[in-house]
C-alpha cells in the first residue's frame, strides 16, 4: 500500500498541468502534449531539487500512464472510413518508409545517435508525439531524447499549420483539394495540427487530409512492431523470441474493435477522451524529467536536423502529390 502512496504526490501534479495543457490548448494553437511538456520542464527546472517526494509520481506517470494512453489511442482508428484506393494506400505507405529511413540515415551520418534519429524519423513519418511516445518505451530512450525530440516535432507541425497552407495557396497554387489533403495528411505530424492545416484551406481539403492522416496513424503499430524487431533482436542472444510490447498489443486490438462496430459509440468517444488525458499527463511527467541544461547540450544540432529533413520531407511529398495523386 505505501509503495502506491508514494506515486499520488507525483501524479497529482502531472494530472493537474494535463488538464490545465488540455484547457490552455483550446485557446491557442498550440497542442496538449506540447503544453504539457513544456509546463512540466518549466517546473523542473525552476523549482524542483534533484531529490523531491514527487519522483515516484512523476515516474509512473511517464512509464505506465503512458502504456495505456498508446493503447487507447487505437480509438481514434476508424478502418472503416479509410476507403482509398491501392494507389494511395501504397504511397503512403511507401513515403512513411522512405521518411523514417532517409531521416535515420541523415541523423546517423551527421553525427547523432542511434535513438535520437530513429525518434525523430518516427515522429516525422507517422503521428509525432504519439509516434515518439510509443518508440522510447521500445528503444529505452533517455528523457532528454523524448523531450528535445517531442519539442521539436510539436514546434515544426505547429509551425506548418501556417506555413503550409501559405505556400499551397500563395506560393504554388497548382495543386488540387485532394492533391494539397495528401501533402498535409503525409506531412504534418499531430493529428489536431493536420486538422487545423486542412481547414484554413477549405473543408474538402481539410476532410481528405484527416482520411489521409488516419492511415498514417494506423502504421503506427505495424511500425512499431519492426522496429522492436530491429533493434532488440539481438539483445538477448540465448532466446530467439522477439517480445512485443503489451501496449503495441493494445493499440492493435482497440483499433481493431473501434473499427468494427462492437462497442456503443459513447464508450469510444470516451476512449478518445481519456486517451488526450493520459497521453498529456505522461508528457507532463516526462517534462518534469527534462534537465534544460542538458538539453541546450546538444539541443540546437537536433533542432536543425529536424528542420531540414522536415524540409526534404515536404518537398518530396509535393512532388509525389503533384504527379501521382
Amino acid at each position: 500500500m505505501w509503495q502506491y502512496k508514494k506515486i499520488i504526490p507525483g501524479l497529482i501534479l502531472t494530472t493537474i498541468i494535463a488538464l490545465i495543457s488540455i484547457i490552455l490548448s483550446n485557446y491557442i494553437t498550440i497542442g496538449a502534449i506540447s503544453i504539457s511538456i513544456i509546463i512540466g520542464i518549466l517546473i523542473k527546472n525552476l523549482f524542483l531539487k534533484e531529490n523531491h517526494v514527487l519522483l515516484d509520481g512523476i515516474s509512473f506517470s511517464e512509464k505506465n500512464i503512458l502504456s495505456f494512453a498508446i493503447i487507447l489511442l487505437g480509438s481514434q482508428l476508424n478502418l472503416n472510413s479509410i476507403l482509398l484506393n491501392y494507389k494511395i494506400i501504397i504511397l503512403i505507405i511507401l513515403i512513411i518508409i522512405i521518411t523514417i529511413t532517409g531521416t535515420y540515415y541523415i541523423g546517423k551520418k551527421i553525427g547523432l545517435s542511434k535513438n535520437i534519429s530513429m525518434l525523430i524519423a518516427i515522429g516525422n513519418g507517422i503521428c509525432g508525439s504519439a509516434a515518439i511516445a510509443g518508440l522510447s518505451k521500445i528503444l529505452n530512450s533517455k528523457k532528454e531524447d523524448i523531450g528535445i525530440s517531442i519539442t521539436t516535432i510539436n514546434m515544426l507541425g505547429t509551425i506548418s499549420i501556417f506555413i503550409i497552407p501559405f505556400f499551397l495557396i500563395n506560393i504554388f497554387p497548382i495543386y488540387n483539394n485532394e492533391q494539397m489533403g495528401f501533402i498535409i495528411g503525409t506531412t504534418i505530424q499531430a493529428f489536431g495540427q493536420v486538422t487545423a492545416t486542412g481547414f484554413i484551406i477549405n473543408e474538402n481539403v481539410g476532410e481528405f487530409s484527416i482520411i489521409i492522416k488516419m492511415l498514417r496513424i494506423l502504421m503506427l503499430g505495424p511500425i512499431l512492431i519492426i522496429i522492436n524487431y530491429i533493434f532488440n533482436k539481438n539483445n538477448d542472444e540465448t532466446n530467439t523470441k522477439i517480445k512485443i510490447p503489451f501496449f503495441i498489443i493494445g493499440f492493435l486490438l482497440i483499433s481493431i474493435i473501434s473499427s468494427l462496430g462492437i462497442m456503443p459509440d459513447q464508450i469510444i468517444e470516451n476512449m478518445k477522451l481519456t486517451s488526450k488525458l493520459l497521453l498529456a499527463i505522461a508528457m507532463a511527467g516526462i517534462g518534469l524529467t527534462i534537465s534544460l541544461k542538458n538539453l541546450f547540450n546538444q539541443g540546437l544540432k537536433i533542432i536543425s536536423f529536424s528542420i531540414i529533413s522536415f524540409s526534404i520531407q515536404i518537398v518530396f511529398i509535393a512532388m509525389i502529390a503533384l504527379f501521382f495523386i
